[in-house]
C-alpha cells in the first residue's frame, strides 16, 4: 500500500512543473521544479520523490511505502517567478515578474542548474517601466511569453534576440497562452477574451475572438487537448470552468461550476486527455472524467462528473 506526504515549505509557492521524461515510454518522472513569489528571496527549486517505508503498528508486519519530496536544490531568482515551462528534458523557461525570460539548463551528472541565457525587459508599459511576465507556452525550440502589456513575444532558444513581437493586441492583461498548432497560439486576457493568432499572417491582428459572457469576467488560465487542439479549456476568476469547441461559430462553449475561488490552473493530462485536472484559490483541486468520450475523437470534450 502506497501513500503520499505532505511537505510544508517556508517559501509561497506560485507554480510547479514536472520534468519531462526522456523516454515516453518510461517511468513516470519523480522530479519537478518549483518557483516562488512575494518573498525577499526568491527562487527555482529542484524536487525529487523519494521512497520511505513506514511501519503503521509495532504488532503489524506490513508496512506503508511513503512518497516523500526531498529538495536536491535551490537557486536564486531575481523577482516573482510567475510562470515555469519546460523545453525539453534538460531546459527550463522561467518568466518573471521583472519582464524578462530565463533559460535554465539541467547540468549533466548533477541535480545541479546553470543559466543558460535570458531576455531582459521584453514586457514593458506604454508609460514606462517593466510589466511582468505572467506566464510561458513552449513548443520545440520556440518559447512564447505573453505579459501585463498585452504583449506576446516569440523566442528562439538558439536565439538572443526576439524572433517576433505581437505588440498592441490587448489593452490589458494577457494572463495565459497556449500553442494551438507549430504557427498558432491561443491566449486568454482580463477583459474575459480568447484569441487565436495565426504567426504566418498579420502579428497584430487576431485571427478569432471568443468571450464568455458580456461582463468580461477575466480569463485566467488554459490549456489545448493533447489530441484535438481545437478543444480548448479554460478558468476564470469566477470559478468556471470553460469548454470551448474552436470549430464551431454558435453554442461554441460549455460553461460548469467548479469553483468557488479564482481557477488558476487548468490541465488535460497529455496522456489520457479525457481527464481534465483544475485547481483554485478556494484551496481545492478537481480531477474532471470524460471517458465516453474517447469512443468519438470528433465529439467536443465533455466533461463528466469532478472530484476533490
Amino acid at each position: 500500500m502506497d501513500e503520499y506526504s505532505v511537505k510544508f515549505v517556508a517559501k509561497k509557492i506560485s507554480k510547479i512543473r514536472w520534468r519531462p521524461k526522456i523516454d515516453p515510454k518510461g517511468p513516470p518522472s519523480r522530479m519537478f521544479a518549483t518557483g516562488t513569489w512575494d518573498d525577499q528571496n526568491n527562487s527555482i527549486a529542484l524536487w525529487q520523490i523519494l521512497d520511505r517505508p513506514i511501519t503503521t503498528d509495532e504488532n503489524d508486519a506490513e508496512s506503508l511505502m511513503v512518497h516523500e519530496p526531498q529538495k536536491l536544490v535551490e537557486t536564486p531568482h531575481v523577482g516573482d517567478v510567475m510562470d515555469l515551462q519546460y523545453v525539453s528534458h534538460d531546459l527550463m523557461a522561467v518568466a518573471a515578474s521583472t519582464g524578462g525570460v530565463s533559460l535554465l539548463k539541467h547540468r549533466p551528472n548533477t541535480e545541479a542548474l546553470t543559466s543558460v541565457c535570458s531576455w531582459e525587459n521584453l514586457h514593458k508599459f506604454k508609460l514606462g517601466g517593466s510589466a511582468p511576465c505572467t506566464c510561458l507556452a513552449t513548443r520545440d525550440d520556440w518559447i512564447a511569453s505573453g505579459g501585463e502589456d498585452g504583449r506576446i513575444v516569440l523566442l528562439g532558444v538558439e536565439q538572443r534576440t526576439p524572433l517576433q513581437t505581437i505588440d498592441k493586441i490587448d489593452s490589458c492583461a494577457v494572463n495565459d497562452l497556449s500553442f494551438l498548432k507549430q504557427s498558432e497560439i491561443i491566449t486568454v486576457n482580463s477583459f474575459g477574451q480568447l484569441k487565436t493568432f495565426d504567426l504566418r499572417q498579420d502579428t497584430n491582428k487576431e485571427s478569432q475572438i471568443f468571450s464568455v459572457t458580456e461582463t468580461h469576467t477575466p480569463l485566467l488560465c488554459v490549456d489545448r487537448h493533447p489530441g484535438q487542439p481545437h478543444i480548448v479549456a479554460t478558468g476564470g476568476d469566477d470559478g468556471m470552468l470553460t469548454i470551448w469547441d474552436l470549430r464551431q461559430e454558435k453554442f461554441h462553449m460549455t460553461l460548469m461550476e467548479a469553483h468557488t475561488g479564482p481557477i488558476w490552473e487548468v490541465k488535460f493530462h497529455p496522456l489520457y486527455p479525457n481527464h481534465l485536472f483544475t485547481c483554485s484559490d478556494d484551496g481545492s483541486l478537481w480531477h474532471w472524467d470524460s471517458s465516453p468520450c474517447a469512443v468519438d475523437p470528433v465529439q467536443p470534450y465533455v466533461p463528466g462528473k469532478g472530484r476533490n
